[in-house]
This record gives C-alpha cells, sequence and structure tokens, in this order.
C-alpha cells in the first residue's frame, strides 16, 4: 500500500479556487481509479492551510493516478495556489 499525508498551505485570497480544483480532483479520482483506497482533502483550524489524505492499493495505483488525465489537466492549477512546497509524510501500514 502507498498512504501519504500531504500538508499545503495555500495563497491569501485562492483559499476558494483551492478547494474547488481540489473538489473536483477528488470527485474524478474517487470515481475513476479503483485503486484508491481514501483519497480526500480537509481544512485544518489554520487560515490557508490544507491537509490531503492519499491511499492507494499499490505503488502502481499511485502512478496511475499521478499519471491520470484528471491528474494532470489540475496539477498546474493546483501547484499556482501553493505558498511554498507541500510537506509529504509517508506512512506504512503495521
Amino acid at each position: 500500500m502507498s498512504t501519504s499525508v500531504i500538508k499545503i498551505k495555500v495563497k491569501a485570497g485562492r483559499e476558494a479556487e483551492f478547494e474547488s480544483i481540489i473538489a473536483a480532483l477528488v470527485a474524478a479520482s474517487n470515481a475513476n481509479e479503483p485503486g484508491i483506497r481514501f483519497y480526500q482533502g480537509f481544512r485544518t483550524g489554520t487560515p490557508g492551510e490544507y491537509v490531503m489524505l492519499e491511499s492507494f492499493s499499490d505503488l502502481a495505483a499511485l502512478k496511475a493516478h499521478t499519471a491520470s488525465e484528471h491528474f494532470l489537466a489540475h496539477r498546474t492549477k493546483l501547484g499556482d495556489c501553493f505558498e511554498g512546497q507541500p510537506e509529504t509524510l509517508r506512512l506504512t501500514d503495521i
């Protein structure tokens, strides 16, 4: 399995745009990718701070996600909303 927690800081004033893009990406990913175990975005209690929880059945499913048409279509728009680089914590099942 491939599971990650990704902490994202969004530029001030871009939160609504970011949330709209994430909502579309989450919907498309969950509808079209059988290798997803869990894929959802969340707001934290800090303004402009978000977390993505992503879990894929295996590394091949993660690679299929990052190569998918819907991911590639949203990647640049998402990146334009970021304030700095996201922090990724990779997890391993026990």
